[in-house]
């Protein structure tokens, strides 16, 4: 009986030990697929001259990233950075300042998984080539593959993560709503995405998420990061989108999130420019407004034409005193109150007067310049409204 046991015994080790060693021999021919690919794609980097090179983990495999695509990329990574007296160097941190990015797919085809790994000029979206990796479809491959392709829903990282405040994803804010789009994705609960944002010229700032994701956008000065505004489902469907008076040469963040902690998934981003329509007001142009020396002041009648329009008026006292400024009518308005010249914001309010009017009560210097900007509470408010300010 003991010699059944010490059989049985034997059999399952050596049974343990060719399939522990199996599995060694399948990611020792991946690694070496990985090796002869990385020696091909250094010649054409060299070849185009290349200068900084950014590796996507999205070696995407059915709309998400299995650990074949992650033990791909991480082994490109690791046999391109051994590589000695290279002409390039390898970016960390996503592809931003890259000039070529490599990315690639994984597709099954019968008994093979292939690999398509490809070099993307980041100028011009040029391919400047595409090679093909095909490796054995067996149990341990398989499994890496089905990594992709379980129960809950994996989002991958996008390509321009980790992004946060003090590295946030430039955009190049558009003349329409034609402007080339960014691709983001809420990997995980509580991901982020940041966008810097510097106008070239002032008017009024468009910013929206496109796509099936529930976002929540933010809207910051990101030398103060005073949040200036923050939306839910302006755009279609449960899209975020912002319209809001920026100024030339300031720099902003938009950041978006997912509506809930839980909300992840795909979307889009864009912002560009609508001009000021004819007979807007702007903050280097503003509305001249005489302060009065009471509620008799004069009233002057706006029209808020549509969502995200705007008015600025330049109030100068001629004696220091409480300044009441304030809106009439029957639409929903905002205030905000800065000191002209430092365009630091003194003061904001909704609905401190009558109804849904703004008004603010503000200790003013004689002499001193402000600004009162008027707009619609939300992107969706027209119509019309008075304006008035007045020393009491």
């Amino acid at each position: 009986m003991k010699k059944i046991y010490l059989f049985i015994l034997t059999f399952v080790i050596t049974i343990g030990s060719v399939c522990a060693q199996s599995r060694d021999n399948y990611i020792l021919q991946i690694d070496n697929v990985v090796k002869a690919l990385s020696s091909d794609i250094h010649r054409k980097l060299t070849e185009e001259k290349a200068a900084k090179v950014a590796i996507s983990n999205q070696f995407a495999f059915g709309g998400s990233i299995p650990p074949l695509g992650s033990y791909w990329s991480n082994n490109l990574t690791g046999e391109l950075a051994n590589i000695s007296n290279r002409p390039y160097i390898l970016l960390a941190d996503g592809i931003i300042g890259a000039d070529v990015k490599i990315s690639g797919e994984i597709v099954e085809i019968a008994d093979i998984i292939r690999i398509y790994t490809r070099l993307i000029r980041q100028d011009n979206r040029a391919i400047l080539a595409v090679f093909s990796s095909d490796i054995e479809r067996n149990a341990v491959t398989t499994s890496m593959l089905a990594g992709g392709r379980s129960g809950s829903v994996y989002v991958p990282l996008d390509d321009y993560e980790p992004d946060s405040w003090e590295n946030p994803v430039p955009f190049e804010i558009g003349e329409n709503e034609n402007v080339t789009i960014i691709d983001r994705t809420i990997h995980e609960y509580g991901d982020e995405d940041f966008f810097l944002l510097v106008p070239k010229s002032s008017g009024r700032l468009v910013m929206e998420t496109t796509g099936n994701t529930d976002t929540y956008m933010e809207f910051y000065d990101a030398d103060t990061r005073q949040l200036l505004t923050e939306n839910d489902d302006d755009g279609e469907n449960a899209n975020a989108k912002i319209i809001y008076s920026i100024e030339a040469e300031r720099h902003y963040i938009a950041k978006v999130r997912g509506y809930g902690g839980e909300t992840t998934g795909q979307y889009a981003f864009r912002a560009y420019i609508v001009p000021p329509r004819a007979g807007a007001s702007v903050w280097e142009n503003p509305i001249q407004y005489v302060i009065g020396t009471g509620q008799n002041a004069q009233v002057v009648n706006r029209t808020i034409f549509e969502g995200g329009d705007t008015d600025f008026f330049l109030l100068a006292p001629n004696s220091s005193g409480r300044l009441v400024v304030e809106t009439t009518g029957d639409i929903d308005t905002y205030i905000e109150f800065y000191d002209a010249d430092t365009k630091q914001l003194l003061d904001e309010d909704d609905d401190g007067g009558e109804e849904t009017n703004a008004r603010i009560t503000y200790n003013v210097d004689s002499g001193k310049r402000y600004i009162a900007k008027v707009r619609g509470y939300s992107n969706d408010v027209t119509g019309s409204y008075g304006f008035r300010s007045y020393i009491r």
